[in-house]
């Protein structure tokens, strides 16, 4: 459930988050009891009772946006610092309180949209914002037939090669017109990187990418490899650029566009990365370049 940060930043992260909370700051953060000694079971508890003091029927009207955005930002940090199945049963007790009042439950799932799913958010994280999908389709939620039917769209989108599932196998085809298969490729570790050709943000990642040598230091120990894939129909731009990639890399591209007309991965955005193991199991799935260069690098 964790992203792929340090242990630092989420200590960091966290003990910030407590010394708002106690220090009586706006937004209602709770305090956790004087008998809770350790980190981690002050996370456990927070994560549980982030929201007791918030009044959802009151989210537009006695909190700025401000103290909303900062609040649930703190609540997501925490989310971070325990277990998946205490991270769901957090969030799930959030949107059941959240749903006592319609105006308050919109406001919280659009925003947490934007943090957890938004391509552009350095917080974004499909296995967070999975629980307040299945909230807001299940039968406690108030949202109407249609609102739901987006989020049932949205939920089987985002759930498809989730981080621990095994990601689902696809052909791609070389420069050359040879094909293959994603399960086919044999390494310890696998890095898909789904790109465009001539793409300004694929350019800044890959620039990142290449500062570090990490790819090409586990290439050459055997550890990695690399399968750049085009996933668009346009084809001379790519053919045109393709020597920018290096040569050891599987540079290919989606004969037909099945992963687009499919629905095979969620490319909500490009760049958009997953590192598989050796059994083609997801370790991270669309993680923001910093995080993906901090796991390449324990290697």
């Amino acid at each position: 459930m964790k992203k792929f940060i340090s242990a630092l930043l989420l200590t960091l992260a966290f003990c910030s988050m407590i010394a708002l909370a106690q220090s009586g700051r706006p937004f209602p953060y709770p305090r956790v009891p004087s008998y809770i000694a350790s980190d981690s079971a002050a996370a456990e508890w927070m994560a549980l009772h982030f929201w007791d003091n918030y009044h959802f029927d009151k989210a537009g009207s006695d909190y700025s946006t401000e103290q909303n955005r900062r609040g649930f930002v703190a609540f997501i940090e925490t989310l971070y610092t325990t277990n998946p199945a205490l991270s769901i049963e957090a969030v799930a007790q959030m949107m059941e309180r959240a749903a006592t009042s319609e105006d308050g439950y919109w406001y919280f799932l659009e925003m947490a949209e934007v943090v957890l799913y938004d391509p552009s958010s350095p917080m974004r994280n499909d296995l967070l914002w999975e629980p307040f999908l299945r909230h807001a389709i299940g039968p406690r939620s108030p949202l109407d037939a249609a609102s739901k039917k987006r989020y049932e769209t949205l939920l089987e989108l985002v759930s498809r090669n989730q981080q621990g599932t095994i990601a689902t196998d696809f052909a791609y085809t070389l420069a050359n017109g040879t094909t293959g298969r994603l399960h086919s490729i044999r390494s310890p570790y696998l890095l898909i990187y789904f790109y465009n050709p001539g793409c300004s943000e694929c350019g800044r990642t890959k620039a990142q990418l290449d500062a570090t040598g990490l790819l090409e230091s586990l290439h050459a120990r055997g550890v990695l490899k690399v399968l750049a894939l085009h996933p668009d129909g346009e084809l001379s731009e790519w053919r045109r650029l393709l020597s920018e990639n290096p040569s050891w890399w599987i540079s290919a591209y989606d004969k037909g566009e099945q992963i687009h007309t499919r629905n095979l991965y969620d490319l909500k955005a490009i760049p958009t990365f997953y590192l598989l193991d050796s059994d083609k199991r997801v370790l991270m799935k669309d993680p923001v370049v910093e995080d993906l260069i901090y796991v390449l690098s324990t290697l």
